[in-house]
């Protein structure tokens, strides 16, 4: 679907194009201000600020009439967020990093010490950590605009998009331990019963120093985790500066997407949105 869909806009932006009376190509790229929008009750969810990405890309715009033209763009997107400081983290991602690797024997002993530990569905730590999220948007406008005086022209525009995700990542730092509460009263290990803490330490010793001792953090690769396809809606202001067939303009607008981020509302729900700031030039075909 996914293939079929970008095949479809690049033979539009093609079939945009043979319109060489009407029809302005370009580029355009700058600043993205994404961020993760919570939704729901968990605590997965929630902390997000803005960061700072990248996007641009190409499109074609047809000309429909003195104030309306209709564009079509494929480009990329930087999305994503940050949180510093103490935040939920899932508890089953941490399992699942320990137990990566493991040989079945290995495994099933694990699983059976883990089924004792009553273990929360998330745990705190003080990290900062940076949600990555590159996408692949193809963003459809219906745009409205003004000339003002010889030269200049003010116009606004809106419409649909469609994205595909090419990678996300969690990149966290720090240093901490690991804690069953935001308020860091008691770690993972003080949650471990006290009978089951000699058994843990002779038999699977890595769980206990995960669970008691300051860990330090990475990236991880979390685009499994994500679907990989979103929708919603975009827009921006405009100003550009004409002269003969040439257009160089700025725009400011922004995203956001409809369809939550995660397969699993377990780990998560969240919406994708960015503000942006855009430079770009464009040329009219033909006279």
């Amino acid at each position: 679907m996914r293939k079929i869909l970008m095949l479809a806009s690049v033979l539009l932006l093609v079939d945009l194009c043979s319109y060489s009376q009407t029809v302005n190509i370009g580029l355009r790229g700058g600043l993205s201000i994404p961020n993760v929008i919570a939704g729901g009750d968990n605590p997965l969810s929630k902390g997000y600020s803005s960061r700072f990405a990248g996007a641009g890309g190409v499109f074609a715009e047809l000309d429909l009439n003195k104030t309306l033209s209709l564009r079509l763009g494929v480009e990329y997107s930087g999305q994503g967020g940050k949180r510093n400081g103490v935040q939920a983290m899932s508890t089953g991602q941490l399992i699942s990093s320990i137990t990566d690797g493991m040989d079945i024997s290995d495994l099933q002993a694990m699983s059976a010490i883990l089924a004792q530990l009553n273990l929360p569905d998330v745990f705190y730590a003080d990290v900062k950590n940076t949600a990555k999220f590159d996408y692949l948007m193809i963003p459809l406008s219906l745009h409205a605009g003004k000339d003002v005086g010889k030269s200049w022209r003010l116009y606004v525009g809106a419409g649909p998009f469609i994205s595909f995700l090419l990678s996300a990542k969690e990149i966290s730092k720090g240093h901490t331990k690991l804690y069953t509460s935001s308020d860091m009263s008691k770690t993972l290990w003080d949650n471990v019963p006290e009978a089951v803490k000699p058994f843990i330490l002779g038999v699977a010793p890595e769980l206990a120093y995960v669970f008691d001792n300051d860990m330090e953090f990475g990236t991880a690769d979390i685009t499994n985790d994500l679907k990989k396809v979103n929708a919603g809606i975009q827009g921006n202001v405009g100003l550009a500066y004409q002269y003969n067939r040439h257009r160089v303009f700025l725009e400011v607008g922004g995203n956001y997407g409809f369809v939550t981020l995660q397969k699993d509302k377990s780990k998560g729900s969240n919406n994708i949105g960015s503000g942006s700031v855009m430079l770009g030039y464009a040329i009219r075909l033909g006279e």
